[in-house]
Order: structure tokens, then sequence, then C-alpha cells
């Protein structure tokens, strides 16, 4: 233990007080910059108009499901050194289990974490009701993956022309 010469003044422990105090304060303020600088945490700029249309989201998520449509999905991710190469199959039925062709889509995939590194792949029909994309993501791990479909231009005056969407969350790649 160091003995002061003249003792433990209340300066010393004044300067204790703030040499701590100092040190906490300018940790907190550096952390503070930095959650700051480096994400909002605004993923959508215009957040309130949406949540003001909220009841407009669930009326067409309600009449999305009347349709009764069969969505399904098999993808597959083949890890890269940079990234992850996607496929995804995405087969549409209608209720009665008849494949639904002439559909116009995309696949956007979008880090749940990470702004601006956002990857839309267009569908391209397959077989009837089979349409496959494919898109190379810049990164592995998880994404979440947007399916968007809507009636070809072609088949617009016959079809119901509201839009079909589908989020999913998945797992591209792997650790090697």
């Amino acid at each position: 233990m160091v003995l002061l010469k003249n003792g433990l003044t209340g300066w010393h422990v004044l300067g204790a007080m703030v040499a701590f105090f100092g040190v906490i304060f300018a940790v907190n303020g550096f952390m503070t910059y930095q959650a700051l600088s480096t994400f909002s945490g605004i993923e959508t700029p215009n957040a309130y108009q949406v949540g003001r249309d909220f009841n407009q989201t669930l009326e067409a998520a309600e009449a999305q499901r009347a349709r009764g449509w069969q969505v399904t999905f098999d993808e597959k991710f083949v890890a890269m050194p940079d990234g992850t190469q996607a496929r995804v199959v995405v087969t549409v039925a209608d209720a009665a289990g008849s494949a639904i062709s002439g559909l116009d889509g995309t696949l956007t995939f979008w880090r749940p974490v990470v702004q601006g590194k956002d990857v839309v792949a267009v569908l391209t029909p397959f077989t009837d009701g089979t349409y496959v994309a494919e898109a190379v993501l810049p990164a592995r791990g998880t994404w979440d993956m947007r399916l968007s479909l809507e009636a070809s231009t072609d088949m617009r005056a016959d079809a119901d022309t509201t839009p079909y969407y589908l989020e999913k969350r998945v797992f591209a790649g792997g650790p090697s």
C-alpha cells in the first residue's frame, strides 16, 4: 500500500472520483457515438404512415388468405468465399391444388440488421406453377426473403390483380 506523504486528503479523494467518473463518461460517450453512427435503427423511412395504414395491411392479408393459394419454397444455398449462391424454387397452387401459371414475381433478400445490402431476384417460369430465382448474396447468415407475385400483364384482364406477398426467414450458407 502506498502511503501519501501528507496523508489522504480531500483533494486526493476528489481527484480519484473525477478520474473514475471521467473514464466512465468517456467510455459511455464513445459507445453511444459508435451505436448511433453505425445503424440508426430506422428501416422504414415513413414508419408513421405505414403504422397508420396498418388496417389496410390487415385487410389485404385477409384477402390473400381467402384466395387459398398454396405456396411452397425449395431453397438451396451454396457457400462461397465472398457470400452465398442462392437458388429458390417457388411452387404456386390454388385452393384446389391446381398449378397457377402466368405470374410475374420477385424474391427480395435483405439482412435483418444491415441496411443497403438488399438483393432482388426475378422469378422465371420453370414449369406450370413453378418459378425459379437465382441470386448471389454478399454474405452468409440470416436473411429475410420476401416473395412478391402478381398476374402477368397479358393475364390481368381476367385475373385478380391484387399482389401476393409472403415473407420467410432463411439461413443462407454455412460455416464452410
